[in-house]
């Protein structure tokens, strides 16, 4: 008798870009973290990849990547964000897929999803198949392999997209046990009602489709499900492994798996070190000789089903009147606007309804004369944005469905229909309708898709259909106080959002001044030819072309841009006018900080958000400097009232503050040579009643440990940089600081091999080698890490 676990995450983050720019701005909810998708990564998708164990002591006793064991969802947006932003995290996540195939004979424990997370059963079937086209694509790009399951956007299902899956080649989905509607054994005449949930979760089943195909359902267990989500499992993860273990049915005679499902993101984000909980319930289970972990994948191959079922179309499993939390108000919510009105979901969806239904033939009608098939060319795009728009992928797509070689204009338009069709999916995306109110990430979100689609609708097609949007979004209710409709939301939320060419160029000068990269998705070729950066003042002027990747639109300006502070600001940005009006106009910004001769002209009022942390980032160093030099300046006069006894102001306490924690971490930085020189300013601090900066020491200390760790890895047999480790871990233990020391812990946990060679050698008389063994044993248990 097979008794198999199987523990499904989904993992997913909505779409955050902006639209106009596609990268992801600075989102103030997320504070201290720049956005929402680095919060969750640091709190989940990265812990994942190396789950710690703890024994009794609470040393690190080894570490899980639990993508490798259990069964995940691999949402394309989420998977797209982190390639760019947390490469180390996705190769991690791919790696433990290839890990999983051979633990579980030949099968991957990810699964795919469709593309943007739109609700299935209120889309049009053309946009069903997009999004599961996009999502197999987009799957098989990343892992190698074709995807054998798919998870439905909330698990909202019906029959027409059951089809669509299997047509796609999805051999299994996931539902919760009220989604069941009617069982039967196969060939039998007689259904039987499991309707509320009474569904048998512990075996698969066939769900047959009106084109004759087939698909399996599993469906998870719902009540274990909600107590790890929502409920104490996860405090504990010996109980975590207990509970799954006890719901196998007792002296059962046929296989059975035990499996729940539940959003990723609980296993380190909503819950804090879910993730420990979840890798020592693996461990637990994986010690066990009664029981084994599997995928569905493995399973499935194994006990095909032997029953039927019916699924209620039209359900979800976070909702419990269907699929309308994502149409009108029906009651669900999440908690963050007690007593608020949802009346604001209705408008909200009937404005994105317009825009699609509006759109979408046209769209086709365009692309039509163009593209041999535009809905076979739709589906094939997503090829464009897995090799990011690059030449090559936009060549190969027009010599594959292009009528004709396309001019230079007809390139563009192709491309800029294609986006309005990406964008019209993205305004769709589940999150938009999800949350409390219209005011929400994910509902600003999707009306920026809805506003990007509108725009190109505009250029491309000569129709605008803003004023329409408008008008039903006026109708939504605000529950935040500081907007009254839905249209204030829009007009303060998406509107400031747009850019345009010029504006993209204003950007891009503005982050040159300070060495930043220009926006990703537009190539640039730059000229500038006057710069200017002293003590006070950074400047530069020159011509810039600009050319849009994603859709091919292109333009040439002349761009000045001064910054004196962050409230003296000024880019000016035009059509060029040749070389004397730049000079002219360099000149004049020198000279009386105007910019009169420009026709556009942007102010520190005018920056965005994201501009504005941008710059605030890279200079803030520089006002630690301006601050340590003030020291310098004044260190002989506060000398002089030290000595005195003169009461000093506030002004000299922080100062003297600043040059102590600095000294400190110079100490830290130069790998600590000596902690009594350390230990000696720490208590200098603390006789003078000054405070440690302990953010700023952990900082120090944190990094100086990270690179001696790489040192470590780089000189193998050489026990400095272990020594160095230890020196450092005492030193900052002197204020208590908590440090950071993730990567450096999983490093130390991959040395733990050549630890044992070394250990070898030491043990026939080698004293260099034992020397590095000792160090390292030190150095490791300064960091946490127990050395077997």
């Amino acid at each position: 008798m097979d008794r198999a676990i199987c523990i499904h995450g989904h993992f997913y983050q909505p779409p955050r870009e902006n639209p106009w720019l596609g990268e992801v701005e600075v989102q103030r909810s997320a504070a201290p973290d720049h956005d929402w998708n680095e919060r969750v990564t640091a709190e989940c998708y990265a812990p994942n990849t190396a789950a710690r164990i703890l024994d009794a002591e609470g040393m690190i006793a080894d570490i899980v990547n639990t993508y490798s064991r259990i069964s995940f969802t691999a949402a394309p947006t989420l998977l797209s964000w982190l390639e760019r932003r947390r490469p180390d995290v996705y190769e991690a996540i791919i790696d433990a897929d290839r890990e999983s195939q051979e633990r579980y004979a030949g099968h991957g424990s990810a699964i795919a999803c469709c593309y943007n997370h739109i609700i299935l059963p209120l889309a049009t079937r053309r946009d069903k198949e997009t999004q599961i086209a996009w999502g197999v694509r987009d799957f098989a790009a990343r892992f190698g392999r074709e995807p054998e399951g798919m998870w439905l956007p909330e698990t909202a299902v019906d029959i027409e997209s059951l089809d669509l899956m299997a047509g796609a080649g999805i051999r299994f989905a996931i539902l919760a046990p009220h989604q069941a509607g009617k069982v039967r054994a196969t060939g039998a005449d007689g259904w039987t009602d499991v309707s509320g949930g009474q569904v048998e979760t512990r075996m698969p089943y066939t769900c047959r489709l009106p084109s004759g195909r087939e698909i399996a359902i599993f469906f998870y267990d719902g009540t274990i499900s909600r107590d790890i989500a929502f409920g104490p499992l996860l405090s504990d993860g010996r109980r975590f492994a207990g509970r799954l273990l006890a719901a196998f049915s007792r002296g059962g005679k046929r296989p059975e798996l035990v499996h729940i499902a539940t959003d990723g993101e609980t296993y380190g984000h909503h819950r804090k070190f879910g993730e420990m909980a979840l890798a020592y319930a693996l461990h637990t289970i994986e010690a066990r000789a009664d029981a084994r972990l599997t995928v569905y994948g493995e399973y499935l191959a194994l006990h095909p089903p032997k029953h039927e079922v019916a699924v209620r179309e039209r359900t979800s499993w976070s909702c419990i009147h269907g699929v309308e939390r994502w149409q009108r108000g029906c009651g669900c919510n999440s908690g963050s606007c007690p007593g608020g009105s949802q009346a604001w979901r209705k408008p909200l969806r009937e404005a994105v309804d317009m825009v699609r239904d509006t759109l979408t033939p046209r769209s086709a009608e365009a692309l039509a004369a163009y593209l041999r098939d535009p809905v076979e060319a739709r589906d094939d795009a997503v090829d464009l944005i897995l090799n990011g728009w690059s030449d090559e992928a936009i060549e190969a797509f027009l010599s594959r469905h292009a009528l004709r070689d396309p001019t230079p204009d007809e390139r563009w338009r192709i491309l800029t229909l294609l986006e309005m069709e990406r964008q019209m999916m993205l305004m769709q995306t589940s999150c938009g309708w999800f949350f409390d109110d219209i005011t929400e990430p994910g509902s600003i979100q999707v009306m920026r898709h809805a506003g990007r689609a509108i725009d190109l609708a505009r250029q491309m097609l000569g129709i605008d259909l803003e004023p329409a949007f408008i008008d039903i979004l006026n109708r939504a209710p605000v529950n935040d106080p500081g907007y009254a409709t839905g249209v204030a939301v829009y007009e303060a939320r998406v509107q400031p959002v747009a850019m345009d060419l010029a504006r993209v160029g204003a950007r891009g000068a503005l982050y040159r001044l300070f060495e930043l990269e220009p926006p990703a998705l537009y190539d640039t070729r730059e000229d500038w030819r006057c710069r200017l950066e002293d003590d006070t003042h950074r400047g530069l002027a020159g011509t810039v072309h600009l050319r849009s990747r994603v859709t091919g639109e292109e333009g040439l300006y002349d761009l000045v841009a001064f910054y004196a502070g962050m409230d003296r600001v000024l880019i000016g940005v035009c059509e060029p006018a040749g070389g004397e009006a730049l000079r002219a106009a360099w000149e004049e910004v020198k000279g009386s900080g105007t910019l009169k001769a420009f026709p556009r002209v942007y102010t520190e009022s005018d920056l965005r958000d994201e501009e504005r942390w941008a710059i605030a980032r890279r200079i803030l160093p520089d006002i630690g400097e301006a601050t340590s030099a003030v020291y310098r300046d004044a260190a002989a006069l506060i000398e002089v009232v030290e000595d005195l006894g003169i009461p000093a102001p506030g002004t000299v306490t922080r100062l003297l503050e600043q040059a102590w924690n600095e000294r400190l971490c110079a100490v830290l930085e130069a790998g600590c040579p000596d902690p009594n020189q350390f230990e000696a300013l720490a208590g200098e601090m603390e006789e003078r009643n000054l405070r440690p900066d302990l953010a700023l020491i952990n900082d120090a200390a944190s990094r100086r440990i990270a690179l001696s760790v790489g040192e470590a890895v780089d000189r193998s047999t050489d026990p400095a940089p272990l020594e160095e480790i230890a020196r450092i871990a005492r030193c900052a233990k002197v204020f208590k600081t908590s440090l950071s020391l993730w990567e450096s812990q999983n490093v130390i946990i991959r040395m733990r091999g050549h630890y044992g060679e070394m250990r070898r050698r030491a043990g026939e008389g080698d004293r260099d080698a034992g020397r590095w063994a000792e160090a390292f044993e030190k150095a490791a248990a300064h960091l946490g890490v127990r050395v077997p």
